[in-house]
């Protein structure tokens, strides 16, 4: 037994010693436990919750712009070394030991965890048409009808007895709602639901919190994979409301495939029949008419990626930006004129023309700096073949990991002074080499060939709501017992309020019972 415990104390130390002083990053700066460990960052980001992303400019400040936070891993916070990563055309590949694992809860893979550039290219260049800015304005009905029946139901609920709407929820739904109109030709509906579709919501939340345990625990995959769902379900009842989610997402394609079996046409173009009907496909949208349909598999972890990336993401960040206009009398008061002046019809507003309007676009802008869809680091594999990539002075080797994180970059306050403060007014500098910086900064959708697939619908759902609320309603509040720290975001994959957080919910000032 001595001798067992002998052997493990001294394996320990030299894997130690090995990983701290002779291993090819044992030059980057950073703290002993971190450069030997992959446990502080399981630590920070299972058991304290997503407070990893809190954690690195903690550690930035203190080592520098390059710091080593696992054995293989080094974090950047310098803006200017985003483009040589995430860039287009860039030879750094996912991390295959962070994305490859996600895969476990998953049970497939999606356009997210795939490690191959080239791979992903062809992947998502299948689904880019459907995402375009001309395929998004083409979606302005749909957007619009969505945003009146979110105001309607918004004002029924303010007028009712309870006096009160389910902010959080509603919003969540309505972004669900559009892309299940847009990839099925069937809305979900969620935002006739009393819950507003919370059982869903919480399945694209709950599964995500095994993914830290699969990243540094990787033999537990297989076992994963092994067992039945069922057992999973005993065995983890999150998994339960996950499985569900996948078997309505599996409906949804099912009944899109007996649809073109029986050449039943959708009454608009949709991207599920689309993308298992080649031949049905425009002359002019790319994507090629004779191209092979995708496999059964390949088609449900689209629907999957595509029905569930946006039903967080965007209804956090439209609630942020809600909570602090709602909380500022002065850009309520700005934005309201702004509005109404460009528009006296609401009828007439357009995407497009919101665009162009400065002090909503700061709002808009800010709200996704403070909350951004996709917060923590994301991974990167220096390429294997080559010399070292330099990065502030510091030569890290082929086959490491480098990473950067949009919360850091966000609240770089060289770019933004004050950083943990929501200000419009920093969009609308006249310095115009200042703003530059700032938009080089701001990376909420990520950038590249690999950012964010539904950026275009999520700006469009952004500046749609925004307007439309602040446009119809000048005598909003924020509900009871909700507040700043209610906000606080933590990175799970995605970015989400903590468990402990109490719900968005708005009500009309004059119901309001304190001084907000």
């Amino acid at each position: 037994m001595y001798a067992v415990a002998a052997y493990l104390v001294s394996w320990i130390g030299y894997v130690v010693v090995l990983r701290r002083y002779f291993h090819p990053l044992s030059h980057v700066p950073g703290p002993f436990l971190w450069s030997v460990s992959g446990l502080p960052i399981l630590y920070h980001q299972a058991i304290r919750e997503g407070q990893l992303m809190h954690m690195l400019p903690k550690l930035h400040a203190i080592y520098g712009p390059v710091v080593r936070i696992s054995p293989n891993e080094v974090h950047l916070s310098d803006p200017a070394n985003y483009d040589k990563i995430y860039n287009v055309g860039s030879k750094f590949t996912k991390d295959r030991g962070f994305y490859g694992p996600m895969e476990g809860p998953l049970k497939m893979p999606i356009l997210l965890t795939i490690k191959s550039n080239e791979e992903h290219r062809m992947r998502r260049g299948q689904l880019n048409p459907f995402f375009s800015r001309r395929s998004v304005l083409d979606l302005e009905e749909i957007i619009w009808a969505k945003t009146r029946m979110l105001c309607d139901m918004m004002e029924a609920a303010l007028d009712s007895d309870a006096k009160i709407f389910n902010a959080h929820h509603a919003l969540r739904a309505f972004s669900v709602d559009i892309i299940t109109e847009y990839a099925y030709a069937r809305c979900w509906n969620q935002l006739d639901m009393g819950d507003f579709g919370a059982g869903y919501q919480e399945a694209i939340r709950s599964i995500q919190q095994f993914f830290p345990w699969f990243v540094h625990f990787p033999f537990l995959l297989p076992v994963f994979g092994a067992v039945p769902d069922w057992l999973n379900v005993w065995l983890f009842p999150p998994f339960r409301k996950w499985s569900e989610s996948i078997a309505t997402v599996g409906t949804a394609v099912t009944e899109v495939r007996k649809e073109i079996a029986l050449d039943i046409k959708p009454s608009r173009r949709t991207i599920f029949h689309d993308l298992m009907d080649p031949p049905a496909l425009d002359d002019d949208i790319e994507g090629k008419k004779d191209r092979e349909p995708l496999s059964d598999d390949a088609v449900l972890a689209d629907a999957v990626n595509v029905t569930g990336a946006g039903a967080e993401t965007t209804g956090s960040t439209v609630g942020r930006a809600l909570f602090e206009v709602l909380n500022s009398p002065a850009i309520y008061a700005r934005l309201t004129k702004e509005l109404r002046e460009a528009f006296p019809d609401p009828d007439a507003m357009s995407l497009p023309a919101l665009e162009r309007l400065p002090f909503l676009t700061g709002i808009i802008k800010e709200a996704l700096r403070l909350n951004p869809g996709l917060p923590g680091h994301l991974p990167r594999t220096v390429p294997p073949s080559g010399p070292p990539t330099v990065f502030n002075d510091i030569a890290i080797p082929p086959g490491a990991t480098v990473s950067m994180s949009a919360w850091t970059m966000h609240h770089n306050a060289a770019a933004f002074p004050n950083p943990d403060v929501f200000d419009p007014l920093r969009w609308m500098d006249d310095d115009a080499d200042r703003v530059r910086e700032r938009e080089r900064c701001l990376a909420p959708f990520g950038k590249g060939s690999r950012n964010c697939l539904g950026q275009n619908l999520a700006m469009a759902e952004l500046y749609a709501t925004v307007a439309a609320i602040f446009h119809r309603f000048d005598d909003l509040g924020v509900g009871p017992d909700f507040g700043r720290e209610d906000l606080a975001l933590v990175e799970l994959l995605l970015g989400y309020h903590p468990r402990r957080a109490r719900l968005f919910r708005i009500v009309r000032r004059r119901d309001v019972k304190e001084d907000l």
